[in-house]
């Protein structure tokens, strides 16, 4: 017997890590693509660590035991609306095209600890920069 989920975790139960995955998976869901996988599947574990907390968002179906899914011959398989049947880890760029999701935007790498940035104060030149975790502000 194959056990379907659609995982529906309440919002703010996700890590920040995964935290932007989660708007990515459940487009996956209503755009129709569906995971097939194994509990003792290495690949399918490859697979679930690209989704991290989000993984519960996914349309997922556990193959686990003998015969809970016939039609399927290898681990991890994606299906999708079209009729398309995928074997292997899928990139996220690649899930993404099949559906039509959009990725989340990679945000922007903090500062060095040590890039000062020019500002101006009230007319006044300022430079800032992080030491340590803290934000610097040198005023001439």
């Amino acid at each position: 017997m194959a056990v379907a989920t659609l995982g529906a975790v309440a919002a703010g139960a996700i890590p920040a890590a995964a935290e932007n995955l989660a708007p990515f998976a459940r487009c996956l869901t209503h755009a129709g693509a569906t995971y097939f996988r194994a509990s003792w599947c290495p690949h399918c574990a490859e697979q679930e660590r690209m989704f991290g907390a989000a993984r519960p968002y996914l349309g997922e179906i556990d193959c686990s035991q003998p015969h809970s899914c016939n039609e399927i011959h290898s681990f991890p398989t994606w299906t999708f609306r079209n009729g398309a049947r995928v074997s292997g880890v899928l990139s996220l760029a690649e899930l993404g095209r099949r559906t039509g999701c959009p990725l989340p935007q990679a945000r922007p790498a903090p500062p060095a600890d040590d890039a000062p940035a020019a500002r101006s104060l009230g007319g006044v030149k300022t430079r800032e920069r992080t030491v340590g975790g803290m934000k610097v502000i040198e005023i001439p």
